[in-house]
């Protein structure tokens, strides 16, 4: 039960008695500390693509050594200082060359590229094991354009990696 007080200065006081007293400082105490509680919980992010690290983890015990050339790891802001990015990869050879690299130093670095030798043009695709495209970069005649990738890139993303990923890692039916 609450009871007012006057004060002789003439301000109100309100007292709370007993039991109400301390069931109001426990409420009170329970909303000050579950706030921040609450706030620090979060969602649980995106989970890497157990295919695309299998693939990883398959191509850094398999894969040949290379490296990757010093303007496309900066291009793809892998290597800011645009130096040699060494990698573990994956290649098909032929008049269209096809890459599966990943970075020894930080594998969450995917690159999978494609080089159209007749055409002299270059795409890579920069991903992570959660499988999402990062960046797109084209290259031709050795220029590199760098931008936000479309749906075009998207879609050519998808192919390469399942094509990559059926080789690398592939399900069994």
């Amino acid at each position: 039960m609450l009871v007012m007080q006057a004060k002789p200065t003439g301000s109100l006081t309100i007292f709370p008695h007993g039991r109400v007293a301390r069931t109001i400082a426990f409420i009170l105490a329970i909303a000050v500390l579950s706030g921040p509680l609450a706030s620090s919980q979060t969602k649980p992010g995106p989970k890497p693509q157990r295919r695309l690290v299998a693939a990883v983890d398959k191509t850094l015990a398999e894969g040949k050594d290379a490296v990757l050339p010093p303007h496309i790891s900066n291009l793809l802001g892998i290597s800011p200082q645009e130096r040699e990015v060494p990698v573990k990869q994956f290649v098909i050879m032929g008049e269209v060359v096809k890459g599966f690299d990943v970075d020894i130093a930080d594998h969450h670095h995917i690159v999978i590229f494609v080089e159209d030798r007749s055409k002299k043009e270059n795409m890579f695709y920069l991903t992570s094991p959660l499988g999402k495209l990062q960046k797109a970069l084209s290259v031709r005649e050795g220029v590199g354009y760098i931008r936000m990738p479309t749906a075009a890139d998207q879609k050519a993303f998808a192919t390469e990696k399942s094509f990559w990923l059926d080789r690398i890692t592939p399900e069994h039916k």
